[in-house]
């Protein structure tokens, strides 16, 4: 029987009820053209598994609603007219509310490319793909890199090798904090960094393509660091 999110994030002691501090409800945003059917529900788990109660939505009709019910947004998604997932007006203008008035956002791989036509997604990221003009090499093992050990999204984490893509030619913004990266040819390659946009805080994690690359250790960990900064 799965548990429910009240039984995972409460538990009794003696006859006082006792609430996790870690606990959030978060909107998990899935759907395009990447294997979500893979990764999306490696999220729900994780996050689940960590006390939290993880909603994921293709629709993204949560968007569509003035009082927005959740804790913080994580996006997993590429959102484009092509595959008919793109955010609607109401939803770009309410996403970009929610983020600026505190919520945290998590933003997973190719999402920042997401609503290509509204130059706004990569203000609200901090950066990140960009369609028709970023590049990666072929999908493979590279080596991560940890810039800022002390950071607390790469805490507890160390170089590590990762079989994934390394993404290039990002489109990124000025003054983002980088605490990871690639290496392409000599070059330096950001795959991780936090910034803010109004007060809500943002992590994005570049990793993060397959099933094989989201239940990496080090990736996972950088999912649960990056919820509880996000949450700060």
């Amino acid at each position: 029987k799965q548990k429910t999110a009240y039984e995972i994030g409460v538990r009794l002691v003696g006859s006082e009820m006792c609430i996790r501090d870690s606990f959030m409800k978060i909107l998990i945003i899935s759907g395009g053209n990447h294997p979500y059917d893979e990764t999306t529900p490696i999220l729900e788990n994780l996050l689940v598994e960590n006390g939290h109660d993880a909603i994921i939505s293709e629709s993204a009709n949560e968007l569509n609603n003035n009082n927005f019910k959740f804790d913080l947004i994580v996006m997993n998604t590429l959102r484009q007219n092509d595959t008919n997932n793109d955010f609607s007006e109401k939803q770009k203008n309410n996403f970009k509310n929610i983020i600026h008035n505190g919520k945290g956002l998590l933003s997973i791989h190719i999402s920042p490319a997401s609503c290509p036509d509204w130059k706004e997604m990569r203000n609200i990221t901090g950066g990140g793909w960009v369609l028709g003009e970023s590049w990666h090499p072929p999908f493979g093992w590279f080596k991560v890199y940890v810039d800022n050990k002390n950071h607390p999204v790469s805490e507890g984490i160390a170089d590590f090798w990762t079989y994934d893509e390394c993404y290039c030619g990002l489109d990124l913004r000025e003054n983002i904090n980088t605490f990871m990266h690639g290496i392409v040819d000599g070059e330096v390659k950001p795959l991780g960094w936090t910034y803010e946009y109004g007060k809500g805080k943002i992590a994005n994690i570049a990793l993060g393509h397959s099933g094989a690359s989201q239940l990496h250790p080090m990736f996972q960990k950088l999912i649960t660091n990056s919820i509880k900064y996000i949450s700060n």
